[in-house]
């Protein structure tokens, strides 16, 4: 991978440390060369301490005032939201069992429940809407009879209106 290895920080910048070789630990990076001055090369270990640590210090999480690793799961485009969030909260007790006992595992956001909730709200405003077609069309013909098929045919005429839809993004998906 060509990926830097750290970074260097002064007071004025910071560099980033590349190598081309299979470096594994600290004490191999001391005698590298970074520059030279004067003809002669100034190597690592006379600019700073080189230690084994993170690969970022400079950052740092805490959940519940205590030191936390935040993982963010992010969705790829075009997935769904709410099936990305059912998937992992899935695969969550199986990750649980498998992390040590003093290492706990939770969910800090989750961005599927405002989803939920405004298709629930839409749900419930569409069945709302459909209560109240039904109440004004027998207020204005006043016979049970002659208001039962305009109440049928409403909610057909809406399941025919996005049957296509989801039948399009079956379709879709499946040919992806």
């Amino acid at each position: 991978m060509n990926q830097p290895l750290g970074t260097l920080y002064g007071k004025h910048q910071a560099f980033t440390v590349q190598a081309s070789g299979q470096l594994n630990d600290a004490a191999a990076f001391r005698p590298m060369i970074v520059a030279y001055r004067n003809g002669s090369p100034v190597r690592l270990q006379q600019l700073g301490q080189v230690l084994d640590s993170v690969q970022n210090d400079k950052a740092a999480a805490w959940y519940n005032n205590t030191r936390a690793v935040v993982l963010a799961v992010q969705r790829q485009p075009g997935a769904n939201t709410v099936e990305v969030v059912d998937n992992i909260r899935r695969l969550l007790p199986e990750f649980r069992e498998r992390i040590p006992a003093s290492v706990s595992l939770d969910v800090l956001f989750d961005r599927s429940e405002s989803i939920r909730k405004s298709v629930s709200d839409v749900e419930h405003t569409l069945l709302l809407t459909v209560a109240l077609v039904v109440m004004v069309i027998f207020m204005f013909l006043r016979n049970i009879s002659a208001t039962i098929i305009p109440s049928l045919a409403l909610p057909m005429s809406i399941i025919g209106t996005f049957a296509p839809c989801r039948c399009w993004v079956t379709v879709s998906t499946i040919f992806r």
